[in-house]
């Protein structure tokens, strides 16, 4: 066993040596010596004996490395002359390529094994080629992307957060993973959220829009206004699709800031994205600079056919704020088949409650009334008592709502949380209690927050700025607007409360 061992060992180096030796002999052809025949015998063919094989502990097994080793009557004996003496580095490629593959296919199989006991989703294939070794990573990404929902269903939020940070890790191209990181870190690591969504904005251009609309909402609720703005800025020249979205949010960030700056770039920026919106840019500039009067007669001036509805929009609910709001009905009324429904809507109900126009603010209600509460209606509705705070019409709400209640689920939960914050700003305190009881209730986890927000919205803590709560209440957007505006931070110098109303990113 030993000899057959040290045999072994002996053939992964002659195949090299050998071969080398022969090598040299055959390009010095008559100025060297042949490196493995007896130099005592004849040097002919079947007649000399090989000098390379006399340490084998079984010579015979040098024919593997040299083919021209024979067995003859006299014993083991060189097949060609000296002359013809040659090296077999096809053998030697052959002996350690084969050996090779077979360490290779060995780790394949091993590490194919490995990951599919643990629970990788991976196949042989993704393993054997390299080509392919990517899979296995993004393999890995979606593994603990499954253990990191198996976490947060139940409850585990910490571990849930690690299985996230190791599956975007290990698969940076997973954008479900990157986007839910990102999500879950907002209100406990609101910078690492933010470093999260900036590399999926780079990694993935073409999901930019959608990713922009979260990260949007994620500042919003957190009241980033700072970033909001260049932020908003970058987006309003980069996608027209979305510009009133994108307007809306500059204006809402930058009054909060009080800096005009990126307002003004855009005006003078010669992008084709910007050329709808200048006229809004410079009537609002002339509302921050304290030019009222002449605001006013720019929103009540003929504005050039064919802009987006925002900038009608924006004229209307900009004279609402104005304390004019039966030149911003008249302008709505002119213009209305230019808006959608949900945005005649919501401006129609806060002209009237700016107006004081009760029994017609109360028809418009009893109209969304008329038919089932969906997630839309609700929100239309909380948005502008959030606003407009009224506690009766909160009242025949909650009652048409109470009488077919939405399934509280991944859909329906916004125009729950609406309805909570809505019962908090109309002061309340017994539908607040109630909604805050059932969602606690109905949550998987024991979601002790929620009691810190009704004391809140009953104005019962220090904390004055809605910004606190909001990164953990899945709100609609409007309804996020409508609350920032409501309870904005104490130490802010607003300007004028930016127009509110639909956005659909």
């Amino acid at each position: 066993m030993l000899g057959r061992i040290a045999d072994f060992f002996r053939l992964w180096w002659a195949l090299l040596y050998w071969n080398s030796r022969k090598s040299w002999f055959q390009a010095r052809r008559g100025a060297a010596r042949c490196p493995c025949q007896s130099p005592s015998d004849s040097g002919r063919a079947l007649e000399t004996q090989c000098d390379a094989c006399t340490s084998w502990d079984r010579p015979a097994r040098f024919a593997r490395v040299c083919p021209l080793l024979v067995a003859t009557p006299a014993g083991l004996r060189c097949s060609a002359n000296t002359a013809d003496v040659r090296p077999f580095w096809g053998r030697a490629f052959l002996w350690y390529g084969g050996a090779a593959t077979a360490i290779y296919l060995t780790a394949v199989l091993t590490v194919f094994t490995f990951l599919r006991v643990i629970g990788y989703p991976v196949s042989i294939v993704h393993v054997g080629l390299p080509p392919l070794w990517h899979k296995v990573g993004q393999a890995r990404g979606w593994f603990f992307l499954e253990r990191s929902h198996q976490a947060f269903a139940a409850g585990k939020t910490a571990e849930g957060l690690l299985y996230l940070a190791n599956s975007y890790q290990f698969d940076p191209t997973n954008y479900i993973a990157g986007l839910s990181l990102a999500k879950n870190l907002q209100a406990g690591q609101p910078g690492r959220s933010d470093q999260v969504y900036e590399q999926l904005l780079r990694d993935h251009p073409n999901r930019r829009s959608g990713t922009a609309q979260d990260w949007f909402r994620a500042l919003l609720a957190r009241g980033s206004y700072a970033k909001i703005a260049p932020l908003a800025r970058d987006e309003l020249l980069a996608d027209a699709r979305f510009g009133g979205v994108w307007l809306r949010a500059l204006l809402f960030a930058t009054r909060r800031t009080g800096d005009d700056a990126l307002l003004r770039a855009v005006l003078a920026s010669p992008r084709a994205e910007a050329k709808p919106w200048r006229q809004v840019i410079e009537t609002e500039l002339l509302l921050r600079s304290g030019q009222r009067a002449a605001a006013k007669a720019a929103l009540a001036a003929d504005w050039p056919a064919g802009l987006p509805p925002f900038a009608l929009f924006y004229r209307v609910a900009t004279l609402i704020e104005l304390q004019e709001p039966l030149a911003a009905m008249d302008l709505l009324e002119k213009h209305r088949r230019e808006l959608e429904d949900e945005a005649a809507v919501t401006l129609r109900l806060d002209a009237y409650a700016a107006s004081k126009a009760r029994n017609l603010r109360q028809q418009q209600v009893d109209l969304l009334l008329s038919a089932r509460l969906d997630p839309p209606r609700i929100k239309t509705l909380c948005a502008h008592l959030i606003r407009y705070p009224d506690a009766e019409i909160f009242e025949q709400v909650w009652r048409r709502f109470s009488r077919e209640p939405l399934a509280l689920d991944n859909d329906s939960a916004g125009a729950w949380f609406a309805l909570l914050c809505t019962a908090g700003a109309v002061g309340n305190r017994d539908r607040l209690h109630e909604l805050t009881a059932y969602l606690k209730k109905a949550s998987s986890t024991p979601f002790v927050a929620l009691t810190a927000v009704e004391a809140f919205l009953r104005g019962e803590t220090a904390e004055r700025s809605i910004s606190t709560f909001l990164p953990i209440l899945p709100l609609p957007l409007e309804v996020t607007y409508a609350l920032l505006e409501r309870y904005p931070a104490p130490t802010s110098k607003l300007p004028p409360t930016a127009p509110a109303g639909p956005a659909k990113p």
